[in-house]
């Protein structure tokens, strides 16, 4: 009975899933599945361009199958197991050998097949492997079973890397909707804030050349008002000159000397609309008062001089600082860095989003970046995320990253100023090139502790500077 479940389990391993039934001419496209070659064949004849495996829906370009002989012996093997287990011969072999009539009860491994004790001692199978037949079928069995079980390892180990693949999958699209949502929020408001500049911009030009307007139509009504007291009077004076002559000197005189209408001009207008206001810098109008929507606006950073090493030289100000030839005359206090030449920021962030920019100019040797509050100060350490600093480096005329290991940064132009973006909760530190706001690195950890940006300088040639906004 075991036997019987073991054969039912292997032929549930070697059924194509296209027509259910064992394998034939077991055949493997691109994505690793298997299928009869007929069925695939068949499943992919009536399509046009691109193919897909009707298992996990990869799409290939080329209708590329490759025979699997594995899978192949494995039914095989299976269908000679199945016919041993009703008792028939399997093919090519006899119960009895057709040469010298006797059972075959040996089996010639050289051969691959059944033969008699005649043939066992004949010139034929002389120095070959021979065994009792049952003994070569239980061994061929076992190894038939062994073959079983690294396919189903193998089938399962690809069930777990294709779910892996879904969940990747699944995480990316979910990461990248959540991206896309923020993009958008953000240029929505920027969006609304420009279509609103324009209309007030275009309310207040309206409201200018309305008011004008006004002005020159009360002119025109004024112009028309005495435009009708001239018409009344050049009417009567028309209609005087076709009298009669008795008629028309009857008090003539005093119809000339009567009080004449008179044009006067109204006001002019002045309908000059400003072209300072409407016909300006607009884009950069706009952009001065756009500002107030950038979240987060470049930080005013000071250095801390208390926590600069002591060849670390800081200007009056303290936003720059640059390497000296000597040592100073400096406290040893316990925030001072001794041993890299570090200074750290003032101001330092436990939550929020902050942003700020570093000049770095011809200086070769230096690290931006950030460093927790408890990063080591008197002895040597490893500047990478497991000791706290998160940072960008230049080292002569290579830039690298400290993570487990020192890793080199390829960078198509060497930055002369860097922008420093901190997300505490996303536990986010991206470095950007100021210039272009080029993306250079981004660091993603879990914050837990106070942040401080912090400046590393190795050159006496060139300060670091902390750069104010700059409109």
């Amino acid at each position: 009975m075991a036997s019987l479940q073991v054969l039912e389990n292997m032929k549930e391993e070697v059924v194509c899933p296209i027509c259910l039934d064992p394998y034939t001419d077991p055949v493997t496209i691109d994505c690793g599945h298997n299928f009869c070659r007929g069925c695939i064949l068949g499943y992919w004849a009536p399509l046009r361009g691109k193919v897909s495996c009707p298992q996990c829906r990869s799409q290939f370009r080329q209708r590329n199958v490759r025979t699997n002989h594995l899978v192949s012996n494995i039914v095989a093997g299976i269908r000679e197991l199945e016919r041993a287990q009703d008792g028939e011969p399997g093919p090519g072999t006899h119960s009895v050998c057709g040469e010298h009539g006797e059972d075959l009860k040996l089996f010639c491994h050289h051969d691959q097949r059944p033969i008699c004790l005649v043939c066992s001692v004949s010139q034929d199978h002389k120095g070959h492997n021979i065994s009792p037949i049952k003994e070569a079928a239980g061994q061929y069995k076992e190894m038939l079973r062994k073959a079983v079980d690294a396919l189903r390892k193998q089938m399962d180990e690809a069930c777990k890397s294709q779910k892996e693949e879904e969940t990747d999958i699944k995480t990316l699209k979910q990461q990248a909707e959540g991206l896309r949502k923020n993009i958008a929020s953000k240029f929505d408001q920027l969006h609304q804030f420009l279509h609103q500049e324009q209309q007030e911009l275009e309310t207040k030009l309206a409201q200018k050349e309305n008011a004008f307007l006004q002005k020159i139509q009360l002119n025109l009504d004024i112009i028309s008002q005495q435009r009708g007291s001239l018409e009344r009077a050049m009417a009567e004076m028309q209609g005087r000159l076709t009298l009669q002559e008795g008629e028309f000197l009857q008090g003539i005189k005093s119809f000339i000397n009567r009080p004449t209408v008179e044009f006067k001009k109204p006001v002019s207008v002045c309908t000059e609309l400003d072209p300072g206001d409407f016909n300006g810098p607009l884009q950069y109008m706009a952009w001065k008062r756009m500002l107030k929507l950038i979240n987060p606006v470049p930080a005013a950073l000071t250095l801390d001089a208390n926590t600069a090493h002591p060849k670390l030289v800081l200007s009056d100000n303290q936003t720059s600082v640059r390497l000296g030839d000597v040592k100073q005359q400096v406290s040893d206090r316990a925030g001072r860095f001794t041993n890299w030449h570090m200074v750290l920021a003032c101001q330092g962030f436990r939550t929020g989003r902050h942003h700020w920019e570093v000049e770095v100019g011809k200086n070769s040797t230096w690290a931006v970046g950030v460093a927790r509050s408890s990063v080591p100060r008197k002895k040597d350490f490893s500047p990478d995320p497991k000791s706290g600093v998160w940072a960008l480096w230049r080292l002569k005329e290579e830039y690298v990253v400290m993570k487990t290991t020192r890793t080199p940064l390829p960078l198509p132009t060497k930055p002369r100023k860097l922008a420093v973006y901190l997300d505490y909760e996303a536990g986010q530190v991206s470095l950007y090139n100021a210039d272009d706001m080029s993306h250079l690195y981004t660091f993603t950890d879990r914050f837990t502790e106070k942040l401080y940006p912090f400046l590393l300088t190795g050159c006496t040639i060139d300060c670091l500077k902390f750069v104010p906004l700059q409109i």
